[in-house]
């Protein structure tokens, strides 16, 4: 969903960082409007998840950063495949620490990332192996990490509250989750602020338009409904099912969606990784 906005940006000349402010902007309000229970059903500043979310708003704008730097040094299969890999992650985290979890199926994970590589790579390199440098390997690396590291603290975040709100209904659960959503967002906000202050390549403040507030309007509502509906998925479907659907799903769809919408050219080991895809997905309910 992301990638897909990013291009319709691209070609309607919406200026991404202005439009990543107001996405925050409008998942948080959007969040807000969601935890409403009647009334906000916790303080969020007294909240013990209070600190941990408000760390992981830092984390979720810190994935961003390196994902964006790592896609200059070296593109974008390679930092996608790094961004979308690091499902690993969560995975062994709610294994080894949360109650409960299933075993991963290592086969048909790995077959996911094989899967994952064959759709997003374009066969053409980014850099010839000669100029490779350390930041060249450190930065999808980083990518993984900050990636794992959201996913890992979004599950046990919302596993802690599920635990402690036992005896609430549903609805109330639901509401807190929204809480926190709104409260990442309204963090990693703040930390954008600095977009209104970049400077294009001559060295003028990039202007606002009315284009770029309704692009981020658009990317909002789409991430704060799919960082939403993970947190409740997150609840029903262990982590070793979730994670990897979610991140597969969310490349074969890009893939497709570029085929057919964007008239981008698909090679044959890209139809096969999308195959692979279905197949892996399959797998994991057997």
């Amino acid at each position: 969903m992301f990638s897909i906005l990013f291009k319709l940006f691209q070609l309607k000349g919406i200026d991404s960082l202005q439009a990543i402010f107001f996405n925050y902007i409008t998942a948080f309000i959007l969040g807000l409007i969601f935890s409403l229970h009647g009334e906000i059903v916790v303080n969020p500043f007294k909240a013990k998840w209070f600190i941990p979310v408000v760390l992981l708003g830092f984390v979720f704008v810190a994935g961003m950063i390196m994902l964006s730097a790592s896609t200059r040094r070296v593109g974008v299969a390679i930092s996608t495949v790094s961004s979308r890999a690091s499902m690993v992650i969560p995975i062994i985290v709610s294994y080894l620490f949360i109650a409960g979890s299933d075993a991963p199926k290592w086969l048909p994970i790995c077959l996911m990332v094989v899967a994952m590589t064959l759709t997003i790579w374009t066969g053409k390199p980014q850099r010839s192996a000669s100029r490779v440098s350390i930041l060249d390997i450190i930065a999808p690396i980083t990518v993984f990490l900050t990636f794992g590291l959201s996913a890992s603290m979004l599950k046990i975040i919302q596993d802690r509250i599920s635990v402690a709100r036992v005896g609430w209904s549903q609805s109330m659960v639901n509401s807190e989750l929204s809480l926190v959503t709104a409260t990442i967002f309204f963090v990693a906000g703040i930390l954008c602020i600095y977009s209104f202050f970049k400077k294009d390549k001559n060295g003028n403040s990039v202007p606002f338009k009315w284009k770029n507030l309704l692009g981020g309007i658009a990317l909002g509502a789409a991430n704060y409904f799919c960082t939403y509906t993970l947190m409740l998925s997150m609840k029903t479907i262990d982590s070793s099912i979730l994670f990897p659907i979610h991140n597969i799903g969310i490349v074969a769809i890009g893939g497709v969606v570029g085929w057919t919408v964007f008239n981008e050219k698909m090679r044959p080991h890209q139809v096969v990784g999308i195959v692979l895809a279905a197949v892996s997905i399959i797998w994991l309910y057997i």
